[in-house]
């Protein structure tokens, strides 16, 4: 093979990334993703002219009729003459597709990297260190942190692909497109073209072909500005994680079932937008709910607005993060030799006794007179028109409206559980037991239930 002074410096620079950056080491084994271009190839060379140990996958997704079975039969081949093994998986991806209703190129970015993730975990069972290799570019990336920048993705996606992601490992990041095809012609490489590459039926491919040809006349060193500009992106967005990170913790308090913001604290942040949405992002919020989330700082208790998995609640001067989930329609029951039952990660514990001064008066305990309860007894959610006497009460009050006295959450009210003896409610469990099944001085048998 030629040795050409580029050649040399493309060789010498990979192996300085590679080592400066602490991608990956000659011990441990290289899975490379292969299509076969020309990015793929020079990185399977590359490896094979420094002496790491590897291995070759390439999929097959059947997109492209013959040109897809020539793709494989040139790696195939490649990796035959390297002397490297080579896994090929072949996918029906368009019946895929249609199974999953979604895009041809998002559907086979999912099945490669499912694939690609069974490969690594295949190599870490036999207790080997497995790093997953991609063939991704100086001009991917310039077209990844474009997209990102038209998209409005925030500073994040300004920042571009990362080297390196757990065990996928991206080498090739600091070449260009245009160093990795001297290299190539150089080294008198063979490869495949993908002809969907110029199809600018793709937005990437309509950022390569159409944009980026037009900008870089405008202003001729486009490519290596915005080279530079990710480079600090990527420190600005370290920087930017920190603040946020501290603003997180001094913001959000850890509560039983999900987080509480204190109002008066969250609305003097400036930028506040800003902070609304990485505060809440996190719970499935969007860029797009950052004007509700902020209207909701000044609305009334009991405003709430809800993403995919959790819901914020404006309650008095606290923004209440609950995750979302389908109040329970299970009913349970208490038979009258029963110890415990367990509901929705919880419990209620269950004891006979015969001595009233024992007696708590603690919200989580409830002190019956067991000689006026039928078993077995109903565990079940309240519903609207269930009613009870409160202890201390002679008259009956709906469930609703006790709740709303207690100034309860809406996720609270939700999940909260009622217990039945012959169809009268004689706990609200945790809250409050019914008057009429109250202990008396002369009850002789006491039926102790406490919610854990």
């Amino acid at each position: 093979m030629k040795n050409s002074t580029h050649t040399k410096d493309l060789s010498f620079q990979f192996n300085a990334f590679i080592e400066s950056h602490k991608l990956f080491s000659k011990q441990q084994h290289l899975l490379v993703a292969c299509s076969g271009g020309i990015d793929s190839v020079v990185l399977v060379h590359l490896l094979h002219e420094l002496h790491f140990d590897f291995s070759i996958l390439h999929c097959n997704f059947q997109l492209r009729g013959e040109e897809s079975n020539r793709d494989q039969a040139f790696v195939v081949q490649l990796a035959a003459q390297l002397g490297v093994h080579c896994y090929v998986k072949t996918f029906d991806t368009n019946r895929v597709m249609k199974q999953w209703g979604k895009g041809v190129q998002e559907t086979a970015r999912i099945l490669r990297y499912n694939w690609f993730d069974e490969q690594v975990n295949l190599y870490a069972a036999n207790g080997k260190q497995p790093v997953l290799l991609t063939a991704h570019q100086l001009d991917d990336q310039l077209e990844t942190v474009a997209f990102n920048f038209f998209r409005g993705t925030g500073i994040a996606g300004l920042t571009g692909m990362n080297n390196k992601d757990g065990y996928l490992v991206r080498p090739l990041l600091f070449a260009s497109r245009n160093e990795i095809e001297i290299y190539a012609k150089d080294q008198k490489l063979n490869w495949v073209e993908d002809s969907s590459n110029n199809e600018t039926f793709y937005a990437r491919n309509q950022l390569r072909h159409d944009l980026f040809p037009v900008v870089e006349k405008i202003v001729p060193s486009f490519r290596q500005n915005l080279s530079g500009n990710i480079k600090r992106f990527q420190e600005t967005e370290m920087l930017y994680r920190q603040q946020i990170a501290s603003i997180q913790k001094r913001m959000l308090e850890k509560r039983e079932k999900g987080y509480a913001v204190a109002v008066n604290k969250i609305k003097h942040l400036v930028p506040l937008d800003t902070i609304l949405y990485e505060i809440f992002s996190p719970f499935g919020f969007t860029a797009a709910q950052v004007v509700e989330l902020g209207k909701l700082l000044h609305a009334h208790t009991g405003s709430f607005i809800q993403s995919p998995t959790h819901r914020v609640l404006k309650n008095r001067d606290w923004l209440l993060i609950d995750p979302l989930h389908e109040v329970s329609s299970k009913v349970y029951l208490i038979e009258k030799d029963q110890s415990s039952l367990s509901i929705d990660e919880k419990s209620i514990q269950i004891s006979a006794h015969n001595n009233p001064s024992s007696l708590s008066t603690a919200e989580k305990e409830a002190w019956l007179d067991a000689s006026k309860l039928e078993f077995p007894l109903l565990v079940r959610p309240w519903k609207n028109g269930d009613y009870f006497y409160p202890l201390g009460m002679k008259k009956k009050k709906k469930i609703s409206k006790f709740l709303i006295d207690l100034k309860l959450s809406k996720s609270d009210k939700e999940s909260q559980y009622v217990i039945e003896s012959a169809k009268k409610i004689i706990w609200v469990v945790g809250r409050r037991i019914d008057d009429r099944f109250k202990v008396l001085p002369h009850s002789k048998e006491i039926l102790r239930l406490k919610w854990d």
